[in-house]
């Protein structure tokens, strides 16, 4: 009975915890009048624990087109815990090439909407767990902003991801968000809100938080 029990414990704590922490800063600095440089970085953790599960950084060049529309291209690295056991301590390396196309489009004074398309080629290292492989994931995300008052906005969002590997599409995570934002002054924001995250075997309730601070380096 004890063997059964360890083993059942073993079992629960290697699976998709059903909670966890995102928390996000990004820094984009606004090179010119339409051209950025995008800098995020962010820490997920294992659960309710501040234990990391995953960090990462990326950035990229984002063309401001128009008002309207706007592309970026760029380079991010994750790095992931390699298994849902707070012993293990081996992360697994992930690089990535992604690139997006963003629409944006005011409803009416107070009410924007937004669609972003995003696709990422993804190269994992080798583990102990799985040999190096890659992935090619897209990603769709339509988004609404209603401006509460002159600090506050609300926002509702979904996004839907595919991905290919091994040559097979497959459904890989839907994620659902409402969030709040502060606009603590002209170039900074804080963000806090909840997401439920839908993965193939599981799912998540997660709460985000996320600061930006925006530099520009010119006067336009």
């Amino acid at each position: 009975m004890t063997i059964l029990l360890v083993a059942a414990t073993q079992i629960c704590s290697a699976q998709r915890p059903k909670t966890g922490i995102w928390v996000t800063a990004s820094a984009p600095v606004h090179l010119a009048k339409q051209w950025q440089w995008h800098n995020e970085t962010g820490y997920r953790t294992l659960g309710s624990s501040v234990s990391p599960l995953q960090y990462y950084y990326r950035t990229a060049v984002r063309w401001n087109c128009n008002e309207k529309w706007n592309t970026a291209a760029g380079v991010a690295f994750f790095f992931t815990r390699t298994s849902f056991v707070k012993s293990n301590d081996e992360f697994g390396k992930e690089f990535r090439i992604w690139e997006e196309l963003i629409h944006q489009l005011q409803l009416n004074e107070k009410l924007k909407a937004l669609i972003r398309f995003r696709t990422e080629q993804r190269f994992f290292a080798e583990t102990n767990a799985k040999s190096h492989y890659k992935a090619y994931r897209f990603r769709i995300r339509p988004q609404l902003t209603q401006k509460i008052s002159g600090k506050w906005d609300l926002q509702l969002a979904d996004e839907y991801m595919q991905q290919q590997k091994q040559g097979a599409l497959s459904f890989d995570q839907n994620r659902m968000m409402l969030s709040a934002i502060f606009h603590i002054n002209i170039s900074m924001q804080l963000q806090g809100g909840y997401m439920w995250l839908k993965w193939p075997e599981a799912s998540q309730q997660i709460l985000t938080v996320s600061f930006q601070k925006n530099i520009s380096f010119h006067g336009g």
